[in-house]
This record gives structure tokens, C-alpha cells and sequence, in this order.
């Protein structure tokens, strides 16, 4: 399997431009060894955002392309400038059989490439720039079963350097011994998990035992440029030893970090092996369980000195940032935002993710639009159709436009639970949707 590989080109806003863009997508799947369904997926994506863009950019801009190539996805990412831009064809609650006096489905195109994706996302990088990124994943194997240590013995010692099988077994072995919403989506794959290690996308710390059998594992990654998000301890022994082997992950894992220039560790994922001591705690979220509602602890560690900052504050939210902050001991300028008035589109865009097995999708906002709370409800009907309860948003108090759709939240039936700090560009809120066990 090649290494990455990337092509980057600039074309006219012209549709005869499409086909070359595509062989070269298509070109570069078949290098990295990606199979012919994903390959497809890919050129599909690619085609039918370039069509699209294409009607939306600026006729004296050129559209640009970067097509990458991983191990363990295909990414294209396109740059562009746009008036007025509204992407209401990219929300999940788009629907392609909607006509208007019997025009084609309108923002068909969007819908296809949308569909196409295993994920993508719009970042405003300030004015009329625009970006957006659409990746394809590397079909892997499913989850094969993953056989316990037998009989562990001390002493226990970390893995140097774990090759891809060892990861690949750590992987199954936490997916078999822990609930599936406190293992990252890449364990249900283990062979993504090894790849996402080797490509320096998954940081992770993994423990044998004296006749070096794997008994543990603890694996992290970047959450944004100041924060670190981890999962586990993953422990594979018996009641015993446990202990030991949990302490031996977490110690390792905060000796590492600390070198590093993060500010921060979190974890929404902390199983109950966790050592006693070693971090504070958030708040918490909503969780369903087999009996009734439970709570999903957030927790953290700061791993270098909090010198404060300031964070825009929408309405209705003063009291509970000032009590978190208070809480936590941590200084910040609280900056008051009006609601959102004067939104320059009339179609908002908001990023979702959808993870099943954990009963979880996660909104994000990418463009403001008039139809927000709109917008909002929508979205929320629409993952409750898909049987998904829990819908968690994330706000970054970074952003002044961001803070201000605090008002719209409320009146979409969103509760602020829990600060992250340096969880986003700025502090981040985590909302969630209220619901009933």
C-alpha cells in the first residue's frame, strides 16, 4: 500500500473542467489500492461538488482542488468565493423529491454528493471564502471476535513501538469487554484503528503482560488545536490486577502529553477503570441505559497552566458559564452577544454526525441562516425518525455569531450541559436535547 499521495489544481469556473478532475480522483483511488465501490463513491463526490460549485463561484475565481490520498480514506477538499452562499442541500434533512412547479429536484446535485461522502464539512474562512472537505473511508473488515488473555501474570509493561496486529487486537479486545459508546468508532473496525495509529491520526498506549499477552490499552487524539480527547483505560485482567495495568495506561499516557503543547485532556469516554484522583470533573450528559436515563460523566486535567481568555455569551446563558467557571476556578472575560440578527442567508447549514451504536448524533454549525431554528428542529425530528435519542450540539465561545444562536437552541428545546475548555477554537458548550427516558 503507497504512502499519502496528494494532487492539488486550480480550473475556470467551467464544466468541461469536471471530467479531468474526476479521471484524476478516479487515477488516485486506484493507486492507493481503494476498492472499486469506494473508488466510485469518490469520483461520484467529486463530480457532483465540482458541478456544483461551479454555479456558485465567482465567475473571476478560480476553483481550487486538493485530492488526497490515505491510507485509510480518500479526502478532496475544494476552496472558492461566493456571494450570499446558502448550502441547504447539504443538511440531513434535504430531501431530493422536492419540486417546484416541475423543476428537477432541487439541489439534487448537493443531495447526491452528500450521500456519496461518508462525511464532509463547510468551514467559512471569513468573507467570501469558502471550503469545502469530503472524505471517503477504506472499506475494512468487520469486528472479528477478540479471544481474552489467558491467565495474565505480572509484571506488566508497556508494548514498544505495537505493530498493526497487536492494535488491531487491542482494538477487539476493548470492543468485546466494554460498552460501545466508551470505545472510539474505529475499534469496530480494528484494522482502521492500526492505520489511524501508523498515520499519526490516533496517539495510543497499549500494556502486556510478562508472557506478553495485551492487557490493556488507552488511545487519544488531537480534539482541536489546545485539547487532547482520550478513551479508556481498557483493561483486560482480572479484578486483581486490574488496578495496576489502568494505572500503568493513565501514567503513561499523561507522561506523554505533558511534552506535548496541548493545554488540555478531556474525555467523554472514561471507562470505570479509571484510577481515582488522577482528573475533575465537567459535568455530565444524558445517557440512556437498559433501566431509565443514567448520566455520562466529562471529565478533564489541565496539563498546563489556565492563563484565561475571553468568550462571547449569548443569551440566556451568562449564569451557567459564570457558575462553570467559578466551578472550575478558571479566569475569563465574559463578552455578552445580542441574539443573531441580520443573518446574510436565508438557509442555514449545520454539520451532522450520526453514530448508532452509540445512540448519538452530534450537530455542529457551519452557516447561519434565517431558517435556524428551523433549521434546528428539523434536524432533531429527523435523527429521532432514525431511532438515534441522544443529539448532543457543540458551540465554540470563540465566535461571536456562534455564541449568538444561543437563543435559538432554547427555543429548539437544547439544554447547555457541560464547558469544555479549549474544546474548540475558544471554550466550547456542549448542548443537549432534551429527552425523555
Amino acid at each position: 500500500m503507497l504512502n499519502d499521495l496528494s494532487l492539488s489544481m486550480e480550473i475556470p469556473p467551467d464544466t468541461s473542467f469536471v471530467c479531468p478532475v474526476v479521471n484524476a480522483a478516479k487515477t488516485l483511488a486506484e493507486r492507493m489500492g481503494i476498492d472499486q465501490r469506494e473508488n466510485f463513491r469518490f469520483q461520484l463526490t467529486v463530480e457532483e461538488f465540482c458541478l456544483c460549485l461551479i454555479g456558485l463561484t465567482q465567475a473571476d475565481t478560480p476553483l481550487r482542488i486538493v485530492l488526497t490520498g490515505k491510507r485509510y480514506l480518500l479526502r478532496v477538499a475544494f476552496s472558492f468565493k461566493a456571494s450570499n452562499l446558502s448550502l441547504g442541500g447539504l443538511n440531513i434533512t434535504a430531501h431530493a423529491a422536492v419540486r417546484v412547479h416541475g423543476d428537477p429536484p432541487r439541489d439534487l446535485g448537493l443531495l447526491l454528493a452528500a450521500k456519496a461522502a461518508d462525511r464532509f464539512r463547510v468551514e467559512h474562512e471569513g468573507g467570501d471564502c469558502f471550503r469545502i472537505l469530503a472524505e471517503v473511508d477504506r472499506r475494512y473488515p468487520e469486528l472479528a471476535p477478540g479471544h481474552a488473555p489467558e491467565n495474565p501474570r505480572p509484571p506488566f509493561r508497556l508494548a514498544r513501538a505495537p505493530d498493526a496486529a497487536r492494535l488491531s487486537q487491542a482494538a477487539a479486545l476493548a470492543m468485546g469487554a466494554y460498552p460501545g459508546g466508551q470505545c472510539p468508532a474505529s475499534f469496530r473496525t480494528p484494522e482502521r484503528f492500526a492505520d489511524l495509529v501508523a498515520d499519526g491520526e490516533v496517539a495510543c498506549v497499549c500494556v502486556l503482560d510478562a508472557t506478553g499477552q495485551t492487557v490493556g490499552l488507552l488511545s487519544w487524539m488531537p480534539c482541536i488545536e489546545q485539547a487532547l480527547l482520550f478513551s479508556g483505560p481498557f483493561v483486560f485482567t482480572p479484578k486483581e490486577t486490574r488496578g495496576a495495568v489502568a494505572g500503568l495506561l493513565v501514567d503513561t499516557f499523561l507522561q506523554t502529553v505533558a511534552r506535548e503543547r496541548y493545554a488540555i485532556v478531556l474525555s467523554f469516554r472514561a471507562t470505570d477503570d479509571l484510577p481515582p484522583g488522577y482528573f475533575e470533573s465537567l459535568g455530565s450528559l444524558q445517557v440512556r441505559t437498559g433501566d431509565g436515563c443514567g448520566r455520562q460523566p466529562v471529565i478533564f486535567r489541565h496539563l498546563q497552566e489556565d492563563m484565561g481568555q475571553a468568550v462571547w455569551c449569548g443569551p440566556g446563558i451568562e449564569d451557567f458559564l459564570r457558575q462553570a467557571y467559578d466551578r472550575l476556578a478558571m479566569p475569563r472575560d465574559i463578552l455578552p452577544v445580542e441574539g443573531a440578527a441580520g443573518r446574510p442567508r436565508r438557509e442555514s447549514r449545520l454539520g451532522t454526525n450520526l453514530d448508532r451504536c452509540r445512540d448519538l448524533a452530534e450537530l455542529r454549525h457551519f452557516l447561519a441562516g434565517e431558517d435556524m431554528a428551523a433549521n434546528l428542529g428539523a434536524h432533531v425530528t429527523a435523527i429521532r425518525d432514525k431511532g438515534i435519542r441522544r443529539i448532543l450540539y457543540y458551540m465554540d465561545l470563540a465566535h461571536p455569531w456562534e455564541a449568538a444562536l444561543a437563543g435559538d437552541l432554547f427555543r429548539s428545546g437544547f439544554t447547555p450541559k457541560v464547558v469544555l475548555p479549549h474544546g474548540g477554537q475558544g471554550d466550547m458548550v456542549v448542548w443537549q436535547h432534551d429527552q425523555t427516558c
